[in-house]
């Protein structure tokens, strides 16, 4: 997290220095006479010894922070890097100390003219380049929508990051682990790593743990197990169950992990049983009776709750990109936010063998 805002910090400074040394040459140049024109030469060296080491540690923290990353967020980012770092060691730098001199001298010749506009052309080049990177890192940080979003997000939605954290746009609903309301903005980013110092919220901190979102060969089968009852038959996948223990706690008689097969429609109303998968968070609870098809049982509203040490429990926002499993309810769900499940996105219940806490 101290990377990361260091990283910003600092980019920030450099860009707004860039941005006043350009704007006050340009402005002496037009209007000014030489006595202007020589102070704002003067105040750009002094300035320099700012503005070098901003840029120093805006580079090195970028490249710390995008190590091991290939979205295509980060990989603008780093291939812009090099460029500002060239352009103002080669150009910029070199340009300040020339121009001063010559301000200094009273020398204001062609020449002069011809290297004030080098600088002021590569100053804009750096400018861009550094407003670019700006712009993609609060893209990357979920403060700004990302174009991606488009007018299709403009209902709730959660878009994955790759290696990177979930970002929701236009959720309104968002509840901590206390069930308490925690304030949205339009689009935000919520830690899938678990390594956050601001949990829900994304810090960077993904880089720095080298979190990666792929499935892991070891999770357990996507298959669908059916249990059939008299009245009704639930339908079970293991894959996507968060181990919530929701049914278990809510009817034990029904859903008893002690007992083989764990699942006995045949020990509860039907009503009852309906009502523990419309409880179930993950999805991984269906149920089939009469002939009338599978369904799911999905509450109303639109909403991510925080479990306490545990998974995002969503419901009602459309996952943009996922890989779903067999059977898994695309209206309800849960997304795994210690970053130790073999399902990736999607909560196996690891955050419990992993030992997750939501404590910093």
């Amino acid at each position: 997290m101290m990377k990361t805002r260091v990283h910003a910090i600092a980019g920030i400074v450099s860009f707004l220095m860039i941005a006043s040394f350009w704007t006050s040459t340009a402005v002496s140049e037009l209007i000014g006479n030489e006595a202007a024109v020589t102070a704002v030469k003067n105040g750009i060296l002094w300035g320099m010894a700012v503005l070098i080491p901003a840029m120093i540690i805006t580079g090195g923290s970028g490249m710390s922070l995008g190590r091991g990353r290939n979205d295509p967020g980060v990989l603008a980012k780093k291939k812009r890097m090099p460029i500002i770092a060239l352009n103002g060691l080669i150009i910029l730098v070199p340009c300040a100390f020339f121009l001063a001199s010559k301000a200094n001298s009273g020398s204001f010749d062609s020449v002069f003219f011809a290297v004030q506009g080098l600088e002021l052309i590569a100053g804009a080049m750096n400018l861009t380049l550094m407003g670019l990177n700006i712009r993609d890192g609060l893209r990357l940080t979920g403060r700004i929508a990302s174009p991606s979003a488009g007018p299709a997000k403009s209902a709730a939605s959660i878009e994955l990051s790759k290696n990177g954290p979930a970002i929701t746009h236009s959720l309104e609903d968002l509840k901590g682990v206390d069930g308490a309301d925690i304030p949205t903005r339009a689009t935000m980013a919520l830690c899938r790593c678990g390594a956050s110092n601001n949990k829900p919220f994304c810090d960077g901190s993904h880089a720095r743990v080298g979190y990666s979102d792929e499935k892991s060969p070891e999770r357990t089968t996507d298959e669908i197990l059916s249990y059939k009852g008299r009245d009704i038959t639930v339908l079970y996948n293991r894959l996507v169950c968060s181990k919530s223990y929701e049914c278990g706690r809510r009817l034990q008689a029904v859903f008893d992990t002690e007992r083989d097969p764990w699942i006995d429609p045949d020990k509860g109303s039907v009503a009852a049983i309906i009502d523990v998968i419309r409880a179930c968070p993950s999805g991984a609870l269906r149920y089939e009776r009469n002939g009338e098809g599978i369904h799911h049982e999905i509450p109303p509203g639109i909403s991510i709750q925080v479990e306490a040490n545990g998974p995002y429990r969503i419901r009602n926002l459309a996952l943009v990109n996922a890989d779903w499993c067999e059977g898994a309810c695309e209206k309800k769900y849960s997304l795994c936010r210690c970053g130790a499940s073999k399902n990736k996105p999607f909560c196996d219940g690891s955050h419990l063998a992993a030992n997750f806490t939501d404590e910093t």
